[in-house]
């Protein structure tokens, strides 16, 4: 099984759990939607967001485009969304964002907290910088590599393989937009506080969020076990939120 079927499957089955544990989405979504409504005086646009999930960040935006194509690599998330914003100038479309299928065409892309998923998040956004408009933006969030150092740091003293995913880091992601044009670069730290690591692993479960990062095994027990037990001396989930801005230049030039 490919890892891109392995995470469609994953946030399919999470479709009915995902919003009760999407705390963190839902504060990256309100705090994405306010950027791009502090540079846009009234309608979007056309607009396309990448790996919309359950229309988290979709009902703060959807209703101010012109035109807004809501993708997804899950159906059943997709459906999901769909049901949050539907009205005649929503087209939802199963896509696998890494790869869009689309001309430069939109006046605004979108994508919170999925770009982390993609196996070559730097080629995806040169693809989908190069679906805006001559004087587009992109708007991003993506999680930091900073993010579950808890889970890491515990993995680590007790010398375990730690299956989180390998996030990337703000100077990447500063680098990996376009040098044409305008591109920020913003930091947020968020963190929230389970009962325990118990209860950390079955919310990112029930998000979809427990495919682990490339070639990572499932640890014997006892060792997971020892990872749980430190773990659970202080239990935080802190996550580094980065956001991404880009503007492509009204006249194009050669990237």
């Amino acid at each position: 099984m490919t890892r891109l079927l392995k995470v469609s499957q994953a946030f399919s089955r999470a479709a009915k759990s995902y919003d009760c544990h999407a705390l963190i989405q839902n504060f990256v979504a309100q705090r994405l939607a306010k950027k791009i409504f502090n540079q846009v005086d009234s309608s979007l646009g056309d607009v396309l967001e990448v790996g919309c999930g359950t229309g988290i960040l979709s009902q703060h935006l959807a209703s101010k485009a012109a035109f807004y194509v809501l993708t997804d690599i899950s159906l059943a998330l997709l459906q999901k969304a769909e049901e949050k914003v539907r009205n005649a100038q929503v087209i939802p479309l199963v896509v696998d964002g890494e790869h869009p299928c689309f001309t430069a065409s939109f006046d605004l892309i979108i994508s919170n907290l999925a770009l982390h998923w993609f196996q070559d998040p730097k080629a995806a956004l040169t693809r989908l910088t190069a679906c805006l408009k001559p004087g587009g933006s992109l708007y991003i969030s993506i999680l930091g590599n900073n993010t579950f150092h808890e889970w890491r740091t515990a993995s680590s003293l007790v010398e375990a393989p730690c299956g989180a995913l390998d996030f990337i880091t703000f100077g990447q992601l500063k680098n990996w937009l376009p040098l044409s044009g305008t591109r920020l670069v913003e930091e947020e730290w968020v963190t929230v506080k389970p009962a325990n690591a118990l209860e950390f692993l079955r919310s990112l479960k029930a998000m979809g969020g427990g495919v682990p990062h490339p070639g990572h095994r499932p640890l014997p027990y006892k060792i997971f076990k020892e990872v749980m037990d430190v773990y659970n001396q202080n239990p935080q989930v802190s996550c580094q939120i980065l956001y991404g801005i880009y503007q492509r230049p009204e006249k194009m030039q050669e990237e």
